[in-house]
């Protein structure tokens, strides 16, 4: 008697020392994926989209690809936007690896030449045509502990809701 096996969808699959090498590798590589997006690589260089025009959404992009490992979802987490009516501060705690305050200052002057600025210090100013109209300040404080053990820096961003208000202009006066 001749008997006919129909295959079933568990045996069109690997089954035995196949099976195993095959779910081996699949959890070495979703391991090693895990791996690299948890800790990733800190960009000391990042550049700004070519539609970006707020600082603000710009130093947020910055920290986070600044970031490594699960700090880049402490960056996401940890960051507060304040609303004053005619300017916005972003303020963040930073704890760079690899990253210097001279990069981060680097990466806000290309924003700014992007946006039509100038650099000068930590401001931002509109070409001489605008009457050097300011388009944001960034303030960074070093707030490491004085033994060393670790590296933070306060990041702050005013920046004004369309023209610079006298409020605006005020608040970053004394960091000008």
């Amino acid at each position: 008697m001749i008997v006919s096996r129909r295959p079933t969808a568990s045996s069109l699959y690997a089954s035995g020392p196949v099976r195993e090498k095959q779910v081996s590798m699949g959890r070495w590589v979703v391991a090693a994926w895990c791996l690299v997006s948890i800790w990733g690589c800190a960009h000391p260089v990042v550049q700004p989209e070519t539609q970006e025009r707020s600082a603000i959404a710009f130093a947020q992009k910055m920290l986070k690809e600044m970031s490594q490992g699960l700090e880049k979802l402490r960056v996401s987490l940890g960051t507060t936007i304040q609303e004053k009516g005619t300017y916005r501060i972003f303020a963040a705690d930073f704890f760079p690896h690899n990253v210097t305050t001279t990069d981060m200052m680097q990466n806000f002057a290309r924003f700014c030449t992007q946006i039509g600025g100038t650099m000068v210090q930590s401001v931002c100013q509109s070409s001489t045509e605008e009457a050097n109209q300011v388009k944001f300040l960034v303030r960074i404080e070093d707030q490491s502990p004085k033994n060393k053990q670790f590296v933070r820096l306060h990041v702050m961003v005013y920046e004004p809701v369309g023209t610079p208000s006298t409020e605006f202009l005020r608040a970053i006066r004394p960091y000008r």
